[in-house]
C-alpha cells in the first residue's frame, strides 16, 4: 500500500513539475497593479506597488510598509517561511571595518531589509568596504546597499552601489551582520543565494582594470571561494581586447545557474573602458557537469536573458530585440544589471524556449511582458498588460 501511495505521489509531482513537456496551457491569475518580483513554494508572491513592498496570497495583499523615517521599500525575494528581503531607505548605521574610524549613524541610508510577520520591516544597515578611509565623510550619502536575495536560512545577499570605480557584493547573516566580498572594481553584483548557501552574480575582472571596467563574468561563491563560470565565448574568450562578459541571475538548490552572456567579443574602446552593452547577449544555463549552455532566443529576436531556475531545471527569462541597463542604482551608467525587453519565455530541456504568451488563452486579454519568479511547482509570476492596463500575473499549470 505504501509503495502504491508513493508511486501515486511521484506521478502527481511529475505532472506538476513538467508543465512544458508538451504544449501547456496556464491558468492566469490577475494580481492587479502589483509588480511581482518573486514567488515561494507556497504560492506567496513578493512584489511592489506605489513605492511599497507587498506580499500577495490567494487570500489578499499585504502592504509591508516602509522603515520609520523612510520614503520607499522594494521587495526582491521571499523564502518559504514568508520572509521578504529587499531594499528600503531610512535611518541606519554604517559599521566601520577600520578601527581608526567610528561608525556613522545615517539619517537616510539606502539599505537591505528583512520583513517578518512577527517583527515587521527591519533595516540591516551597512558596512564599509575596503579603502573606506578614503571616502569616510561620504558613507551615508554615497553608499547604497541593495538587497537582492534571501534563502530558507534567512541569509540575505545583495551588492553595494558603486562609489567611483569600486563595487562589492555582500552577505548578511543574523550572527555576523553584513560582510562584503568579491572583486573591487565595477561590476561586482550579487543576484541570488540558494538554500545551500551558494551565491551567484557577476564579478569584476581585476587583472586588466581599467580596460575591463564594466566587463564581468558570471560567478559563484561558496564557502567564501569564488568560481568563474565563464562565458559563451569559450576558448575564444581570451580577455581584453577580445573579452566576453556574462552574469549569473538565478540558482537552484542543485547548483544549476542561469543568466546571460555576450555572444561576440566586446569591442575595445581605448582610452576609455569597454562595456558589454555593445554586444548582443543570450540566455545561459550553467551546470557543474555540463558547463555553460547557450539557450538561444525566441524566433526573430537578438537578445535574451534568463532570470530564474527552479529545482527541476525550468528556466524563465525574457527574449527580445531591445536591451538596457536596469537603473537600480543612483547612477544608471555605472549600474550593470542587464535587462532584455521583449517577450517572457520558459525553457525546458525537452521543449526548449517557448513564448509564455503562446501558453495562455488567446482570448484572455493578457499580453505578458516579463517573467520574474518561478517556484517548485512551475508557477510563474511576472508583469504584463490586461486589456491594455499594467497588471501583475500568476501562471499556474492547468491539467
Amino acid at each position: 500500500m505504501q509503495s502504491r501511495c508513493t508511486f501515486a505521489l511521484w506521478l502527481f509531482l511529475f505532472c506538476l513539475i513538467s508543465p512544458l513537456a508538451v504544449t501547456q496551457v496556464y491558468k492566469v491569475t490577475d494580481l492587479g497593479p502589483l509588480a511581482p518580483t518573486a514567488i515561494n513554494n507556497w504560492g506567496q508572491v513578493a512584489g511592489n506597488l506605489d513605492g511599497h513592498a507587498f506580499i500577495w496570497t490567494q487570500w489578499g495583499s499585504l502592504d509591508l510598509g516602509i522603515l520609520a523615517g523612510g520614503t520607499f521599500s522594494s521587495a526582491a525575494a521571499i523564502n518559504d517561511f514568508g520572509i521578504v528581503a529587499g531594499t528600503a531607505d531610512g535611518p541606519g548605521t554604517v559599521i566601520s571595518t577600520d578601527p581608526s574610524l567610528p561608525n556613522q549613524e545615517c539619517s537616510d541610508l539606502t539599505q537591505p531589509f528583512v520583513w517578518t510577520a512577527r517583527n515587521g520591516m527591519q533595516g540591516l544597515g551597512g558596512v564599509t568596504p575596503p579603502f573606506s578611509d578614503e571616502i569616510y565623510p561620504y558613507w551615508c550619502e554615497q553608499f547604497r546597499f541593495d538587497g537582492t536575495g534571501i534563502n530558507a536560512r534567512g541569509q540575505v545577499v545583495g551588492f553595494v552601489g558603486e562609489y567611483s570605480s569600486y563595487q562589492w557584493g555582500f552577505l548578511w547573516t543574523r550572527a555576523n551582520g553584513i560582510t562584503v566580498f568579491g572583486g573591487s572594481w565595477i561590476p561586482t553584483v550579487v543576484n541570488a543565494i540558494s538554500n545551500t548557501g551558494q551565491i551567484v552574480g557577476q564579478n569584476s575582472q581585476d587583472n586588466t582594470y581599467p580596460l575591463t571596467l564594466w566587463i564581468g563574468h558570471a560567478t559563484s561563491w561558496k564557502n567564501g571561494v569564488a568560481t568563474d563560470l565563464g562565458t559563451l565565448g569559450g576558448e575564444a574568450d581570451m580577455g581584453y581586447p577580445f573579452g566576453y562578459s556574462s552574469s549569473a541571475n538565478g540558482i537552484n538548490d542543485l547548483g544549476q545557474v542561469v543568466g546571460w552572456s555576450t555572444t561576440t567579443p566586446i569591442p575595445a574602446s581605448p582610452p576609455g573602458p569597454a562595456w558589454y552593452g555593445q554586444s548582443p547577449v543570450h540566455a545561459l544555463l550553467w551546470a557543474a557537469t555540463g558547463g555553460m549552455r547557450d539557450l538561444g532566443t525566441l524566433p526573430g529576436d537578438t537578445y535574451s536573458s534568463a532570470s530564474k531556475i527552479n529545482f527541476f531545471g525550468q528556466v524563465i527569462g525574457t527574449s527580445g530585440n531591445t536591451a538596457a541597463v536596469d537603473p537600480v542604482a543612483y547612477n544608471e551608467f555605472f549600474d550593470n544589471r542587464y535587462e532584455v525587453i521583449g517577450r517572457p519565455f520558459a525553457w525546458t530541456q525537452r521543449s526548449g524556449m517557448q513564448d509564455l504568451n503562446t501558453l495562455i488563452s488567446a482570448k484572455s486579454g493578457w499580453v505578458l511582458n516579463s517573467a520574474t519568479g518561478i517556484n517548485f511547482w512551475g508557477q510563474i509570476v511576472g508583469s504584463g498588460t490586461l486589456n491594455g492596463k499594467p497588471h501583475g500575473f500568476l501562471l499556474t499549470p492547468k491539467f
